[in-house]
């Protein structure tokens, strides 16, 4: 019976069958964002195999990407000039620390050399995409 109250009150029916929004979010079809994700994926991969050797220096490259795509996705997503301007300089200030931490770390069949040619890169595309009327970066 006590069950009985919790779920068919109309408090717990709104706070759990409220509609869920279906669309996909805009800046998850840039190709800057996707390139982000990309790079993500590529930056856990050379951490994995770091992992062993350096644990702490795996963690901080694997914050830095991660980084990456959360702060394009603020920029692309804002109207606001201050607001995409910080996230610009921010996703590139990371991409820079991405392609930095990839450079001191050796790994086999140079995937951390490909990191930092992506990280690279992607820093240029988004520089020359989203620009920056303060072209600061933090």
């Amino acid at each position: 019976m006590r069950r009985e109250l919790y779920t068919d009150s109309p408090a717990f029916c709104l706070i759990y069958n409220h509609p869920v929004p279906s669309e996909r979010p805009d800046y998850k079809s840039s190709p800057l964002w996707t390139e982000a994700m990309e790079l993500t994926r590529a930056a856990y991969a050379v951490a994995e195999e770091l992992a062993g050797r350096d644990p702490e220096e795996a963690r901080l490259l694997r914050k830095a990407a991660v980084s990456v795509p959360a702060r394009l996705a603020g920029a692309l997503s804002t109207e606001e000039v201050f607001a995409r301007d910080s996230d610009v300089s921010e996703a590139r200030a990371a991409l820079e620390e991405v392609a930095e931490r990839a450079e001191r770390l050796p790994t086999r069949g140079g995937t951390s050399r490909e990191l930092v040619r992506k990280a690279r890169e992607l820093e240029r595309s988004v520089r020359l995409a989203l620009g920056q009327t303060g072209s600061f970066v933090c």
